[in-house]
């Protein structure tokens, strides 16, 4: 089980290697990067710099909310371009490169991904459990489409009331998940609540799900000011 808080850690930036198949598997390569993008902003979140490397075929990823890779190449010039060796790894093998941490990535089947909305893809992949095989079909990533559209919408009508402060329970809660798991499934079960709760005032609601998109990466908050 990874503990971010506990293992992770220390002084400086957190380096982090990330490991694309070399069988030009797409699907799981966009899962194993993705992955390494929402521990870096976790990470980043927490205060401690993070620096991420990638391995493997070069990857164009910017349309699912990835940001680049501060290093390129085999795991020695990554390691040397980052300025030491990485703490933690992300592979869809297991791993026994050198590092304090090692999280193996589930496989991902994907549709073709030309023409997607590969923030929807990002939203479905995130809601499984990293380490869990995973399989998405065209209609699924049409559906959390309309999902997202929807959770914008409502954004950016709660954009335009009082704020309200995030609701310490949610908070807690969120932080737990990710940092003894980083299990976004739990913090997007925390979205999909909050979208439907009665109970949370609507300037509550946008704080929060702008608190909780920094890590998601789903650009919820990209229609305020729209309304």
């Amino acid at each position: 089980m990874l503990r971010i808080v506990d293992e992770l850690a220390g002084p400086g930036p957190l380096r982090i290697c990330a490991h694309a198949p070399a069988d030009g598997d797409p699907g799981t390569a966009l899962r194993v990067l993705l992955i390494a993008d929402v521990l870096a902003r976790v990470v980043e979140q927490r205060g401690r710099a993070a620096l991420i490397g990638w391995t493997g075929p070069e990857q164009q990823v910017a349309a699912a909310g990835i940001r680049p890779p501060d290093a390129e190449g085999d795991p020695e010039s990554i390691a040397e371009a980052l300025g030491g060796p990485p703490g933690v790894q992300l592979s869809s093998a297991t791993y026994e490169g050198a590092g304090v941490a090692g999280l193996q990535i589930g496989a991902a089947t994907l549709p073709p991904l030309d023409g997607l909305d590969l923030l929807a893809v990002r939203l479905l992949l995130l809601s499984r459990p990293y380490e869990e095989p995973v399989s998405v079909t065209a209609e699924q990533v049409d559906e959390a489409a309309r999902a997202m559209a929807r959770w914008r919408r409502a954004i950016a009508d709660w954009a335009t009331h009082p704020s309200k402060p995030i609701p310490a329970d949610l908070k807690s809660t969120a932080r737990t998940a990710l940092d003894n798991r980083l299990d976004t499934a739990a913090v997007l079960r925390l979205v999909h609540d909050l979208a439907t709760s009665d109970e949370v005032p609507p300037g509550a609601k946008f704080e929060t799900m702008s608190h909780l998109d920094r890590v998601l990466g789903l650009e919820l908050v990209r229609e305020v000011g729209t309304v």
